[in-house]
């Protein structure tokens, strides 16, 4: 994680309008300089291989690198570079381009690739975004929300670890697709002509567009299908709302945060909403971030259950329940 700049200078500076600053309630957002998003990568998996115990990355069966942003140069693979710099060999890499549910939609395909090997045995899901590029105005991109800089990485094995995934679940509402498209032509692709990322404005026009069209009923089929996924991955679990510690939701705005939190009745502090204010939207690695956050700070504890939700553009709705099994760092023949 790097380190926050407030709101407070960047209001200072010109970044962010005061107002905005009072009624939305972001405290900061995390940015990472120069620091290229691979390398912040790197040195995540560096990180969750430290927890997990393990000698060497060199050892595990599958790399999975979603992403949000762009990393590097135009025609270059990112996961290429932690195969470089960190794994050698023919070890299976695979950059994945599923939006702000990346990292969780990432666990359900590393988990299956592990299961259907008996000879597999560990596989990396690593994000990483650096957004502070000329395209992007982190502090007004998406109006009450804030967009961060981070990376984050997790260790899945089928022996053992710090906590157990019980369930998880991704699905894409297709007739969302054009959420973040803008209207704007599918090419020349944005980047290449220069064209800068508003979200706010994207999702008015797509608004607009149902308004002229059909109506809004597509947010209502959003919302449907994220009870749906929560519902699934509770039950396969075996665990029920009652039953969930915290709730690790994207990094956004309080508004939206609040029609989650009534159906799912769960109160602020059962949420990370508090941490997510502090770093902004990370791309895809918010709830992982907040994991480990709960964890550093005894938010979560031996036992507990976290319910992870998420949202990305096209639409995609992704939910995953874990049971903490340690808060130490974790040794063979520790259950898994």
């Amino acid at each position: 994680m790097p380190d926050s700049v407030s709101v407070e200078q960047a209001v200072r500076e010109g970044w962010y309008p005061a107002a905005e600053a009072e009624e939305f309630r972001q405290i900061g957002a995390a940015v990472a300089g120069d620091m290229p998003a691979p390398e912040m990568a790197r040195l995540a998996v560096l990180d969750a291989y430290d927890r997990w115990g393990e000698s060497s990355p060199r050892d595990l069966d599958l790399l999975l690198y979603p992403s949000v942003w762009h990393q590097g140069p135009n025609g270059w693979q990112p996961q290429h570079y932690l195969q470089m710099h960190l794994l050698g060999g023919g070890v299976p890499a695979h950059e994945i381009r599923s939006g702000c549910v990346g990292m969780i939609s990432s666990l359900e395909l590393a988990a299956s690739y592990l299961q259907a090997g008996a000879d597999r045995d560990t596989a990396v899901v690593v994000s990483s975004d650096n957004h502070g590029t000329p395209l992007v105005d982190r502090w007004r991109m998406t109006p009450g929300a804030l967009i961060g800089d981070a990376a984050a990485a997790i260790v899945l094995g089928k022996d053992y670890g710090m906590a157990e995934l019980l369930s998880v679940n991704v699905t894409v509402i297709p007739e969302a697709d054009a959420v973040n498209d803008g209207a704007y032509p599918l090419f020349p692709p944005d980047a290449t002509v220069g064209r800068g990322l508003s979200f706010g404005d994207r999702h008015e026009e797509f608004r607009q567009r149902l308004l002229k069209a059909q109506g809004t009923g597509i947010h209502l089929t959003i919302q449907k299908t994220m009870m749906q996924q929560v519902e699934q991955t509770l039950e396969e679990a075996g665990i029920g709302l009652s039953d969930i510690t915290k709730v690790a939701f994207p990094h956004g705005r309080r508004e939206d945060l609040d029609g989650q939190m009534s159906w799912l009745g769960i109160d602020e502090d059962q949420t990370t909403w508090d941490y997510g204010r502090r770093v902004g939207h990370c791309g895809a690695v918010d709830q992982f971030i907040a994991f480990e956050h709960l964890i550093a700070t005894g938010g979560l504890v031996a036992g507990d259950h976290l319910l992870m939700v998420g949202f990305g553009s096209g639409t995609s709705v992704a939910a995953a329940a874990f049971r903490v099994l340690s808060t130490s760092p974790v040794t063979k023949g520790a259950r898994a």
